[in-house]
């Protein structure tokens, strides 16, 4: 078995290409766009043949794999190779990639659970009061920055928000000059069937019921696009769970990280 480095190439875009096909569930955007986005890409290749491709990060964690079909018998001696050769110490993966996902289970020392993944129900939802909620033009990008930084101590200096802005997919809603929420509505590239979103309420404004009435009114947006809205949120956010569920959303899969070592007490 060999691993070998390689930058995003037509070979990585066709692999990718099949296992965005053969998922259980829509890949979550944030995780695929910072997470495994940030991951050096290796070749996998066995006995001459390029039998597929996975993603590292710098912390030597596994963020996404996958072999072609008629090479899925060889899953676990590729986990198993990684780890043994320690190009691994532990993987993130979701349960949307079973194959993948059980051969990490099994040589696993340790699994928690790190992300919850919704799909919703596709069905238009009556969203009730309708807020003034406005795209985010150029001159609010300093403050939806600083924002983000305080909300949710997200320190955006790789371009994230100018992305949203440019694709007019970052909204927000103010009051008396003050950001109360912003709200992401990607539609995706590489999933087109999806859209992901995500909404941040101002900690001054929460336990009012505005995510939930800012998530059924972004659902409703993707819903007339044609396209079907998913969205994520830690395990331990009970209060945007709790959002995402009233909005009409279920889980249906759990991004897990999972270590191949015994962890020192």
């Amino acid at each position: 078995m060999k691993f070998t480095k390689t930058e995003i190439t037509d070979t990585i875009n066709g692999l990718r290409s099949q296992l965005y096909q053969e998922l259980t569930a829509p890949i979550d955007a944030m995780w695929e766009i910072l997470y495994i986005g940030s991951s050096q890409y290796y070749l996998i290749d066995h006995n001459n043949k390029t039998i597929g491709y996975c993603c590292i990060n710098q912390e030597k964690c596994l963020t996404q794999i996958f072999l072609i079909k008629v090479y899925l018998s060889l899953m676990e001696e590729v986990i198993k190779e990684l780890i043994s050769t320690e190009i691994i110490k532990s993987a993130s993966l979701s349960s949307n990639e079973p194959v993948a996902f059980n051969a990490c289970l099994f040589h696993s020392k340790s699994v928690k659970t790190n992300t919850l993944c919704f799909e919703h129900l596709n069905q238009k939802i009556e969203a009730g009061t309708n807020f003034n909620i406005e795209l985010v033009t150029i001159a609010d990008i300093p403050s939806v920055k600083v924002f983000l930084k305080e909300q949710v101590g997200m320190d955006d200096n790789f371009g994230y928000t100018e992305n949203l802005v440019a694709r007019k997919e970052l909204f927000l809603l103010k009051e008396s000059g003050i950001i109360v929420a912003t709200s992401e509505c990607r539609m995706s590239d590489s999933q087109p069937q999806t859209a992901d979103l995500g909404i941040i309420v101002n900690r001054d404004f929460q336990g009012k019921g505005l995510a939930t009435q800012i998530m059924k009114m972004q659902v409703n947006r993707v819903l007339a696009a044609g396209r079907k809205p998913i969205c994520s949120t830690t395990v331990d956010n009970i209060t945007s769970r709790r959002a995402i569920e009233k909005s009409g959303f279920y889980c249906s899969n759990i991004i897990f990280d999972i270590n191949f070592k015994d962890e020192i007490q």
